[in-house]
């Protein structure tokens, strides 16, 4: 009896597993899939006007492979097609081969590197739908935007309303702080490291300067470091000098400075250092301390106040000299040089000015 039904089940089973082949067999799979909850990772993106940047990818939620991506409709805050704003084309400027930041430091071997292209300000790459923005972006109106997407894979095409907020937004065209850093000030033995800081931070209260933006172009950076007073040092005779590095043999022997970001359009006049570069962001990439430069103002050239601790300035009260509580005095001239580092990061094409007044030293 109990053999019978062990035969029975066998038959049951296989005629189970018949049923399925024969089945599958007949039965056409859908080619593919595309899911309708497509998203990005932050459906929110904000462009800085001017400057290159790159959001997040799609999350495909298991969609088949290939994607073909695409924006469909761009929308203004008021709920308007501004379609025609985001598809106008722009000459922009391209790499047309790889960037070395070890070898392509003089303009001419940047340059030779670099093309222009018609782009729309912002564009989408077709396979991962990330948005990227271009210098043509510096075109578009301030504001909120969405966009709706078209997205087809071998499955199906889905459209995807409002995927995407855009955020337009306006910001420095010079950089310093504290975007790029913080100024800091300091004392060291003459030609030698480290340095001894009066201050280092946000809120430097030893540090005055100003931006000016006088141009569209050439691309020129000039920098002026000046005294309490607005007299300015004269690089052209060596009072601002580079800033030794610290260590034993250390290499390279000094800190960076604009010279070694563009060696070969480095001009030190008697009262300022210029530089033509050949494209924002300048500088293109850090060279190892962020986009700080370091300097040292020559013992023989400045007189350099003695204060007491600033350990902090978070009202951002500016150093008043002999009047200010700190001061302390005068350090014995001749016997410190004056050590100085600026953030800073040109993010919007032009002529600029960075002068750097320093509330701590008179020229001498």
């Amino acid at each position: 009896m109990i053999k019978k039904y062990k035969k029975i089940i066998a038959a049951i089973v296989f005629i189970a597993i018949v049923f399925t082949v024969v089945l599958s067999a007949c039965t056409k799979y859908q080619n593919g899939f595309l899911s309708p909850y497509v998203q990005y990772a932050v459906s929110d993106f904000s462009i800085i006007r001017g400057r290159v940047s790159t959001s997040y990818s799609l999350i495909t939620d298991g969609s088949s492979i290939p994607l073909h991506v695409k924006w469909i409709h761009i929308y203004d805050s008021t709920g308007k097609i501004v379609d025609d704003i985001f598809s106008k084309k722009y000459l922009v400027g391209v790499w047309t081969s790889a960037y070395n930041n070890k070898t392509d430091k003089d303009y001419a071997s940047i340059i030779a590197k670099r093309g222009t292209d018609s782009l729309p300000p912002i564009v989408v790459n077709e396979t991962s739908g990330t948005i990227s923005s271009n210098s043509g972006s510096l075109n578009l109106p301030l504001g909120t935007y969405t966009m709706d997407f078209q997205i087809t894979n071998s499955a199906s095409t889905e459209v995807l309303k409002k995927l995407m907020t855009l955020h337009i937004l306006d910001g420095k065209p010079l950089e310093t702080a504290p975007e790029q850093g913080a100024f800091a000030n300091g004392r060291a033995k003459t030609n030698t490291a480290p340095v001894t800081y009066f201050f280092n931070g946000q809120n430097n209260p030893f540090v005055a300067y100003t931006i000016k933006r006088y141009a569209d172009t050439p691309n020129v950076f000039i920098l002026k470091f000046t005294d309490r007073n607005g007299v300015p040092f004269n690089p052209e005779t060596s009072e601002i000098i580079k800033r030794p590095a610290t260590g034993l043999n250390p290499d390279p022997p000094f800190l960076q400075n604009l010279q070694d970001y563009a060696p070969d359009t480095y001009v030190a006049t008697d009262t300022a250092i210029s530089i033509k570069y050949p494209l924002v962001p300048f500088p293109i990439a850090s060279l190892g301390n962020g986009y700080n430069m370091y300097y040292n103002i020559r013992a023989s050239a400045v007189q350099i106040d003695s204060t007491s601790t600033w350990s902090s300035n978070s009202a951002g009260i500016f150093y008043q000299g002999p009047s200010d509580s700190h001061f302390l005095g005068t350090y014995v001239n001749g016997e410190y040089d004056y050590s100085i580092r600026v953030p800073m990061r040109i993010q919007v094409p032009g002529s600029y000015e960075l002068i750097v007044k320093i509330l701590n030293v008179v020229h001498r």
